[in-house]
């Protein structure tokens, strides 16, 4: 009996990606659902475009999530790129930014009736699961294969707790938006244009820092700007960034982040974002009242 060519296990080298509608519950809450829905419809459809566009294949729909795969992890990147500046081109509804998380892996694939499985396939999803709104990261298997000429703006993490594997995962952002503050002089180059006027000076116990752009990352591990000692801290904990004279706090933990502002009330995010205003403290993986809380003080101006 011949096998039906199209029920034939293939497995073969892929980079498998997966990009996240990022707050689609808060959506839902604020918005209702059916706007909600065609607000998370309106994200999948500028994604699944990049990814045609880079070669990729969508190959599935999983709520507000896609599944992607690409040949290569350069494509992969690529694509990735794209799907964060057409996402946030997209017009804001109630005041919500339309935000992707997105995490790829590159690695041996089983592809099964349209469908991709194997390891490649779980450690992307626990990877996409670690980034944050606006992040990309990815695992060390797809930075290691992409082409030099695109592993410029990549940034190490270290190793990174996949739930369900014993071996942990050197990750890595891709620093995507460096446009952002990018302005074109008359002779052709490229310069880095500063904030006008504002800085934000962060202060954690007796060191002090002031950022006019770029960012700091924060968290238990020593390849850290700020290296901080709870262990209910991640080892890549949050980053704060310089966004066009804006300042973000991104945070990629397992515990959270409190920020705490000098008026008002205070308020948690995990593996989100805030911008940070006025002034005010910042407390990793856990709120002010715990005991053993280590608090960061920020002032913006």
């Amino acid at each position: 009996m011949t096998a039906d060519v199209a029920t034939l296990d293939t497995t073969r080298p892929m980079t498998v990606l997966f990009v996240d509608v990022a707050g689609s519950t808060r959506l839902y809450e604020t918005l209702g659902d059916d706007e909600a829905l065609r607000r998370v419809r309106a994200c999948l459809d500028v994604a699944t475009e990049a990814t045609t566009e880079h070669g990729g294949t969508v190959v599935k729909n999983i709520g507000d999530e896609l599944l992607c795969t690409f040949p290569d992890s350069g494509s992969a990147l690529l694509a990735a790129c794209a799907m964060q500046s057409l996402v946030r081109a997209l017009p804001e509804t109630g005041g919500i930014r339309n935000m992707f998380r997105i995490g790829f892996q590159h690695g041996p694939v089983l592809m099964r009736d349209g469908d991709a499985f194997g390891d490649t396939v779980n450690v992307a999803a626990r990877i996409v699961a670690l980034a944050a709104a606006g992040q990309i990261l990815v695992g060390s298997d797809a930075c290691d294969t992409l082409p030099s000429h695109l592993k410029f703006g990549i940034r190490p993490l270290g190793q990174a707790t996949i739930r369900g594997r014993s071996a942990e995962v050197r990750l890595h952002e891709i620093v995507w938006d460096m446009a952002a503050d990018l302005t074109q002089v008359a002779d052709g180059a490229t310069l880095r244009a500063l904030p006008k006027a504002l800085s934000i000076e962060l202060q954690f116990g007796t060191l002090t820092w002031r950022i006019e752009r770029g960012a700091i990352a924060i968290g238990r591990d020593p390849g850290n700007e700020v290296v901080l000692s709870t262990k209910r801290a991640s080892r890549s904990h949050a980053r704060i960034e310089a966004r066009d004279g804006r300042f973000v706090l991104r945070d990629s933990s397992t515990n959270g982040t409190f920020v705490q502002p000098a008026e008002g009330d205070g308020r948690q995010i995990c593996r989100d974002e805030t911008e940070l205003t006025g002034s005010g403290c910042i407390y990793f993986g856990h709120k002010p009242t715990d005991e053993g809380v280590e608090g960061m003080t920020f002032a913006i101006g």
